[in-house]
């Protein structure tokens, strides 16, 4: 019993400490309204999260992810002129398919500096598009 206590409080406080250390703020709740009685229910009616905000922002005419390529400009992949990836975060996952390889090269870099990349011969930086240079 006095075991199955400490377990409990241990725990609690380690959710707590994990989740105000983490600094993430969880957005709403975005959900569906389900599917009416005795229908099979489509993605718009069942989905949640930001499968939800995507199909909401495809309704409108608008993209949620932005999945366009990074396009390089010839000369660019020097660390004096890195290869530019767009975005808001502070971090990014990337891949890269070289030219003659059927797989991409998976890699993520961060916005603290330029990022060499080996298997490429390439440096890498983020930008955030919404911010002046």
């Amino acid at each position: 019993m006095l075991a199955s206590r400490v377990f409990q409080a241990s725990s609690r406080s380690r959710v707590a400490f994990v989740r105000s250390f983490s600094g993430y703020e969880q957005p709403p709740l975005s959900q569906g309204p389900g599917a009416k009685d005795g229908t099979i229910p489509t993605d718009n009616d069942q989905a949640t999260g930001r499968e939800r905000e995507e199909l909401k922002a495809l309704a409108k005419g608008m993209e949620y992810f932005n999945r366009q390529p990074v396009k390089m400009q010839k000369g660019q992949g020097t660390f004096a002129n890195p290869v530019l990836v767009p975005s808001q975060e502070h971090d990014r996952i990337v891949g890269m398919v070289p030219k003659g390889q059927d797989g991409p090269v998976w890699f993520e870099i961060t916005d603290e500096a330029v990022h060499y990349v080996p298997e490429l011969d390439l440096h890498f930086k983020l930008y955030d598009p919404l911010k002046q240079q």
